[in-house]
């Protein structure tokens, strides 16, 4: 009967022990989460490489702090914050989206230019050059072009270097910009987008970021069509915190160190421009 009694006490101990053990593992869970702190960045995707450096420096110098990019086309993060998406700060490829956010009250500071990007015409290795080598031949018949939607900013900037190029008169038979645009198979929502499609070797040519041309992927597999520096398009990237961010504070760090002079290097290691400001 005692060593029943014994049996059924350690039981009990053991069961008690058990249950302390299961709320202190919970206990240190819960802490985790309530301490865990991110900081969420809606980033135009051609900034994927270069701020995925920058995030790394950032969470380096902030110990557990982590930084989420959300990336895709600007116009596509304007209309998702629009819409509710939770976010501490939003870089653009453009100023226009960037208006559109201030306009509809998502702002929460000044927006600041940090970067500047030139468009750059793509071909894949295996087209001969002497078929593809001017800005005249894409208006050639036959050939397929890629480039971004309208609302893409660029797209944007790509509709204006081609009426640009129409104005400045280097076509030879005239209606260049005519020519090109009936040339165009595929509208992609980013410019990524076109970039995948000319590495693919489903169009002959496609207009992307300069640093979309030589970045990893990319620069190996295709090949660039001089464009004349006279009709070529400056695009410039605005970055703002959000009236919304969970994180004011690690925001205006992140801007702090997107401008330092490291934040600078990392850009241009990527083959952005900077402002003539900074």
């Amino acid at each position: 009967m005692r060593c029943n009694e014994v049996a059924k006490a350690a039981r009990m101990i053991l069961g008690v022990a058990t249950l302390l053990g299961f709320f202190v593992a919970c206990g240190s869970n819960s802490s985790d989460e309530v301490g865990a702190r991110k900081l969420s960045v809606f980033a135009a995707v051609s900034l994927s490489e270069a701020f995925a450096d920058i995030s790394k420096e950032f969470e380096r110098d902030n110990p557990g702090i982590s930084v989420e990019l959300q990336l895709a086309g600007s116009q596509r993060l304007r209309t998702q914050l629009e819409h509710g998406a939770q976010g501490d700060l939003f870089a653009s490829a453009d100023w226009k989206q960037m208006d559109l956010a201030k306009s509809a009250g998502m702002l929460n500071g000044k927006p600041v230019i940090f970067a500047t990007n030139r468009l750059a015409v793509i071909v894949p290795n295996s087209r001969p050059a002497e078929i593809l080598n001017t800005m005249e031949d894409l208006g050639n018949p036959g050939v397929k072009l890629a480039m971004a939607l309208a609302e893409v900013p660029a797209g944007g900037y790509t509709r204006q270097m081609i009426a640009k190029l129409e104005n400045a008169g280097t076509s030879r038979n005239g209606q260049l910009s005519s020519r090109i645009m009936a040339n165009v198979v595929t509208l992609e929502s980013s410019v990524k987008g076109v970039a995948a499609k000319v590495v693919l070797g489903e169009v002959d040519a496609g207009v992307v970021y300069f640093t979309d041309a030589s970045s990893a992927g990319v620069g190996e597999r295709v090949r660039t069509i001089p464009i004349p520096e006279e009709v070529n398009v400056v695009a410039t990237f605005p970055l703002a915190p959000l009236h919304e961010a969970g994180e004011p504070d690690l925001a205006a760090d992140f801007i702090d160190l997107v401008l330092s002079p490291t934040g600078r290097r990392l850009l241009k290691s990527h083959g952005f421009g900077l402002p003539s400001s900074q």
